[in-house]
């Protein structure tokens, strides 16, 4: 298998999944629409599962070595799969907020880690032994691990907030 090739599949089934599921919210009929959104937790868990693998894929597997801002990454992906599994079998929707949280903070810095490598003359705090700016992968010309990591925090983010929540709808 060539050795791009793992690097193009996650990029596009990230790709398809954040794509097709604005599609499905914007344009399906509201029965498609509606089924959509009461499996939208259990899609945020497969996400935040598949980008925890795909993590420990590449620095496991692969032999990237995680720079600092990739920890930090980690460190909101990992609790947020193993959250997220846990609701999702007890049908307990009020991990929402919290795991809002933890994918709006992840969010945030793979868009800074990313700039980073976009602009890797503004220099960062990492060490020498993984820069932060360094392209372990680059699909596409653009696509770079930090890019993946905000695709799945937005997906994640953009799911957690169409799932429907039973105490919206309870009488006061």
């Amino acid at each position: 298998m060539d050795q791009k090739a793992p690097e193009i599949i996650f990029t596009l089934l990230i790709a398809s999944a954040l794509f097709g599921g604005i599609g499905i919210l914007l344009f399906a009929k509201s029965n498609l629409r509606r089924e959509f959104r009461s499996l939208s937790m259990e899609f945020a868990t497969i996400v935040a599962i598949g980008a925890t693998f795909g993590s420990l894929y590449f620095s496991e597997v692969r032999d990237f070595l995680p720079c600092e801002f990739c920890w930090y990454q980690r460190i909101a992906m990992y609790p947020l799969a193993l959250i997220l599994l846990i609701a999702t079998i007890r049908r307990d929707r009020k991990i929402i907020p919290y795991a809002l949280t933890l994918s709006t903070i992840g969010a945030g810095i793979s868009v800074y880690h990313y700039q980073l490598q976009l602009f890797p003359e503004q220099g960062s705090s990492c060490g020498l032994d993984a820069s932060c700016a360094y392209k372990w992968i680059e699909v596409f010309g653009f696509i770079t691990i930090p890019l993946l990591a905000l695709g799945s925090f937005l997906l994640i983010s953009m799911l957690l907030v169409i799932t429907p929540r039973p105490w919206k709808d309870a009488p006061r």
